[in-house]
């Protein structure tokens, strides 16, 4: 089961004009003012055929918010530096239940186990795969998709983890919903990100461009564990390039 990701109707209008550009695309759309949508709120967010978007409901009953200013903004959102990129299930330094918790939230991932992502893991979370499956399935002729017996892949964006909620919001309506700002760190997902790859902290301050995302009540009293969230909830503009050159 994955869940639905609820989003202001102007971030999805921008999801709905780029969910079906590749990365040339994109890129070509950027090049000129006049299209270029890199400014627009939904850019950066992570939409795939797996992870559930909507726009949130005209009579949202917002319960709560999360954002940069807040005091304890940094006490329950963080984006961890050992969970961007390319996570593999068997990976040295998870969470606990770190993969029902993505799958609950994010579903599949873009790219499959299969299709270079092994080669892109995050340094703080990598291990030898054992690629022997996807040798026997080239040698069959099977090229597309992920390969059974080979090792899951759980996430490739970046990764939001939230704390707490369920604890804090004991009494929330079940129909409620929680904001939660993500900032936008443009060293690591715009085009030629160094950094992505490393154990560079991903930036968080009051007044940068940020996205958001809005979280059911139920969903989350349903989740695997309601007060540790994990979102693969952003993409960097070569997820769905790099992986394959």
């Amino acid at each position: 089961m994955t869940v639905t990701i609820y989003v202001t109707k102007q971030a999805m209008a921008t999801v709905l004009k780029i969910k079906d550009l590749d990365y040339y695309d994109r890129c070509c759309l950027a090049d000129n003012e006049a299209t270029d949508l890199t400014r627009k709120e939904g850019y950066y967010l992570k939409a795939t055929h797996k992870l559930s978007l909507a726009p949130l409901p005209e009579d949202a009953l917002l319960v709560a918010s999360l954002r940069t200013g807040d005091a304890d903004y940094s006490e329950r959102v963080s984006i961890p530096a050992s969970l961007r990129g390319c996570i593999f299930e068997k990976a040295p330094n998870l969470p606990p239940r770190y993969k029902e918790i993505i799958e609950y939230w994010s579903g599949e991932p873009l790219n499959t186990n299969a299709g270079g992502a092994v080669y892109y893991q995050n340094p703080m979370n990598a291990y030898v795969v054992d690629l022997t499956p996807l040798d026997a399935a080239n040698a069959a002729g099977n090229y597309g998709g992920n390969v059974a017996g080979m090792d899951a892949l759980l996430s490739e964006g970046v990764v939001v983890h939230i704390a707490g909620l369920s604890k804090a919001l004991g009494s929330a309506p079940d129909g409620g919903f929680v904001e939660i700002e993500i900032p936008l760190d443009d060293a690591m997902l715009a085009l030629d990100n160094s950094k992505f790859l490393t154990g560079r902290p991903y930036a968080q301050s009051t007044g940068q461009r940020s996205e958001r995302i809005f979280l059911k009540m139920a969903d989350i009293r349903r989740s695997p564990d309601p007060n540790q969230i994990f979102v693969d909830a952003l993409r960097y503009e070569e997820l769905d390039y790099g992986f394959y050159y």
